[in-house]
């Protein structure tokens, strides 16, 4: 089952080195802001090459952004586009997570959409731009993949209004889709990317777990929770030299970390829910150097030879990187499977298509 959520996001990244000037924003995302909202969703995620953050509009252009903007670092980047949320339940849960990914992008890659997936403890994300997101929840209708009415509902009554106020100022006669398609494209083009962009890839030891974060308990883990994001060196064992990897994502349904064990043994049993057969898992790194915007395919060219050689896995995407996390028994072999493919990365790049603005 697939639900759209109100949600209407921005996305960010920037240098791990400028966390700092940011720490009174994420305070305020995570724990000043009403996340029983159904509007509301922060996800924080600190990998070898990047912070990357998706949030509310609001958290981004009001509380994050003027920081940044204050400081002299210009390796800051934020999406022009307002995306969109399609929240993924299933009944396999994340034991099937790999084959779902496979195809749910594998549509969406034939149809030249772009796309953002963020696996976690709860439920999968698929993030759109919102100009094309009625197109998007068509072709999945159109390849079987049942929506919850109510958030059918809430798509159609989103249309109707905007397509009343586009009337009433005489703007334009178009429909929903096109009008909509036509204003962002005037607007917003894909950014251009360089070829000497490099493109890489980084396979960490860390072993990771996934967990959920009882929001009962929130008193209980809030202070844990801000030394994980914004204070790691006051966590024991923590080195500025090595590269950590950890994802943070809440919204009105529920609370996922995504971390090294000894990261989520801080949090008091109570306040975690977590599976007690869960294994271990590892992660590989690709940096697509900028391209994980614009780019259509990436998710599907991934996930694809993965699930077809059986191999669960876990997908997260960033502002610049894809971030496939496979259980560590299933290490070794996914990297042999994927070796080809992350060897010539960059001629894969070229050859994938471009989001088409309409």
């Amino acid at each position: 089952m697939i639900t759209i959520l109100p949600s209407r996001l921005k996305l960010l990244h920037f240098p791990r080195s400028q966390l700092p000037h940011v720490t009174h924003a994420i305070v305020k995302a995570c724990f000043f802001q009403d996340i029983k909202d159904p509007e509301y969703f922060f996800s924080f995620t600190e990998n070898a090459y990047e912070i990357s953050i998706a949030a509310n509009q609001a958290i981004i252009d009001n509380d994050l952004l003027p920081f940044l903007h204050a400081t002299p670092s210009h390796d800051i980047g934020t999406s022009p586009d307002i995306f969109r949320v399609m929240q993924v339940d299933d009944a396999d849960g994340q034991d099937a997570s790999g084959k779902r990914i496979s195809d749910l992008s594998e549509p969406l890659a034939q149809a030249k959409f772009s796309i953002f997936y963020m696996s976690t403890y709860q439920t999968d994300f698929v993030l759109v731009r919102e100009r094309r997101l009625r197109q998007s929840v068509q072709t999945l209708m159109d390849h079987g993949f049942e929506f919850d009415q109510d958030s059918l509902d809430m798509l159609q009554n989103e249309s109707a209004a905007l397509s009343n106020m586009i009337r009433h100022s005489n703007a334009s006669t178009e429909s929903f889709g096109s009008a909509v398609d036509s204003a962002a494209s005037s607007l917003h083009a894909p950014e251009d990317h360089q070829d000497g962009e490099s493109t890489e890839s980084t396979v960490l030891t860390n072993e990771l777990r996934c967990a959920g974060l009882n929001p009962h308990y929130r008193s209980t883990w809030a202070m844990t929770l801000l030394k994980i994001l914004s204070f790691p060196e006051m966590i024991e064992g923590y080195s500025a030299e090595q590269s950590r990897f950890v994802s943070y994502t809440a919204t009105s349904e529920g609370i996922s970390v995504l971390a090294d064990k000894h990261i989520l043994d801080l949090f008091e049993e109570e306040s975690i829910f977590q599976d007690e057969d869960s294994v271990p898992m590892r992660v590989i790194q690709v940096n697509l150097g900028g391209s994980n915007l614009d780019r259509c395919g990436i998710v599907r060219s991934i996930s694809h030879p993965l699930a077809g050689e059986h191999i669960n896995l876990w997908y997260l995407s960033t502002y610049k990187t894809a971030n496939i996390i496979v259980s560590a028994d299933d290490m070794e072999r996914a990297e042999e499977i994927l070796r080809p493919d992350l060897e010539k990365m960059r001629e894969m790049l070229d050859d994938v298509v471009l989001e088409p603005l309409q």
